[in-house]
């Protein structure tokens, strides 16, 4: 019991300190008020800003609290800390808080919670503590349908007649024991060929942002310097995408023979035509992230397959 305790605070803990970070910063950013306009003849006075949406609080809640009262916490957004109770597919299980063996229960209503979680990456165990967090809702598949819109639900046919009628939630969030949000989708591993890719693409970024302002204000030194990592990582660029056959590859050499423009303007001190070249290699970058780069939940970023 001891053991389950120190879970159940742990990853409730881990949750409380996750929302007060959430909720603290939007209130630290609101801007100020602006300034009644001064009252003068002729002047009109300015319209009114509409003011932000208050941010949507999380309200913390025992599973027996919903049951006993669940209208009351319909369409809000709730945490509940509890057991998995029971695993009913892929995308959907219970939790309850109450304690198992105590036969007492069994003679009140059923304080379990059903769970979609539409998004979900990996699976959480059976009897394991989770920190679910989302909207609270009666179970209707087309209320269901109208708050996830792309979700399919998986529900064994007698699972939906047995939660017809009763809270779910739909999670946006499931922290499990060991502190993973398993609704996060995160990135696959790196293999040698892509883990040398990405310390390619590290190096565009940097030496990208340097050569503009470099070549902006004629410095023959600093743009020439970035210049030449460019022009070595768009080389190194079209040899990974040459090898799947790819469009990027195409779009890898233009932008080489752009940089190696910008080489020759720079040597010749024809700076416009050095601008010129060097707005044309952001646009080949642009092209090809907008296609071919992926952005998982954790703001990492990959190759999209």
């Amino acid at each position: 019991m001891s053991r389950l305790f120190k879970t159940t605070c742990g990853v409730s803990f881990v949750a409380l300190a996750m929302l007060t970070g959430f909720f603290a910063t939007p209130r630290a950013q609101q801007p100020p008020a602006a300034p009644p306009a001064p009252a003068g003849r002729g002047a009109a006075a300015a319209p009114a800003a509409p003011a932000a949406p208050p941010a949507k609080p999380l309200v913390p809640l025992a599973t027996n609290t919903i049951a006993a009262n669940p209208d009351a916490y319909y369409g809000l957004a709730v945490t509940i800390t509890a057991s998995v109770e029971e695993i009913l597919s892929r995308t959907s299980f219970t939790v309850d808080q109450r304690r198992v063996g105590d036969a007492a229960m069994a003679k009140h209503a059923p304080t379990d919670v059903l769970v979609l979680v539409p998004n979900i990456q990996r699976p959480v165990d059976l009897k394991s503590y989770v920190t679910v967090m989302g909207e609270l809702i009666k179970f209707d598949p087309a209320e269901v349908a109208k708050k996830a819109k792309d979700y399919k639900i998986d529900l064994p046919a007698d699972a939906a007649t047995k939660y017809a009628g009763r809270p779910v939630l739909i999670a946006t969030s499931v922290i499990n024991d060991k502190f993973d949000d398993v609704a996060k989708r995160l990135p696959p591993p790196l293999n040698a060929e892509e883990e040398a890719f990405q310390k390619v693409m590290r190096q565009v970024g940097p030496a990208s942002a340097a050569l503009r302002p470099a070549v902006d204000s004629s410095n023959a030194e600093v743009a020439t310097k970035n210049a030449a990592v460019l022009q070595k990582a768009f080389a190194d660029t079209e040899t990974f995408w040459k090898a799947k056959k790819a469009e990027p590859t195409l779009w890898a050499q233009n932008a080489r023979k752009e940089v190696e423009a910008v080489q020759a303007a720079i040597t010749a001190g024809k700076w416009d035509e050095a601008k010129t070249h060097t707005a044309a290699v952001a646009a080949a970058c642009g092209q090809c992230h907008t296609v071919y780069r992926e952005r998982f939940d954790d703001g990492s970023f990959r190759v999209k397959k």
